[in-house]
């Protein structure tokens, strides 16, 4: 199973767009409210969280507990979907060689890091850059 986050206290738009990612991902979005870190990533074996920053949101993401990566989401598009659902999560081959063999994701070679189909015929595109997150301690 796969578990979404936000920082505690994140906007309507970026809770909507972690929602996206969990129905995507096959997983279950989780309200962070008071729950820690430490808390989270003991709960499922992938986590994926989006927190702001200074410089913007940042995506992280946790693998058997373990940080696999933390990236800033340089790039978003919502928009509308025409035609069918497309299940599961596309990526990059750099996106991809990071989640590893533990989370299957289909190639996305349109000029975006991460793509998914979300609820309410909604697809989100993101543009990734690696880093450290200013806020990983929190």
């Amino acid at each position: 199973m796969t578990l979404v986050t936000t920082s505690r206290k994140a906007a309507p738009g970026i809770r909507a767009l972690a929602r996206g990612l969990a129905f995507a991902a096959g997983g279950r979005y989780m309200p962070r409210g008071k729950t820690g870190l430490r808390e989270l990533v003991a709960l499922d074996p992938v986590l994926f969280l989006f927190s702001p920053g200074p410089d913007g949101l940042w995506l992280r993401w946790f693998l058997d507990g373990e940080p696999a990566a933390s990236c800033l989401v340089t790039g978003h598009e919502e928009r509308a979907r025409d035609g069918p659902i497309v299940r599961g999560l596309l990526a990059s081959e750099a996106v991809r060689a990071t989640l590893g063999s533990r989370f299957e994701a289909a190639p996305l070679d349109d000029g975006w890091d991460l793509g998914f189909d979300g609820h309410q015929r909604l697809r989100y595109r993101l543009q990734l850059t690696p880093g450290d997150d200013p806020g990983a301690g929190a």
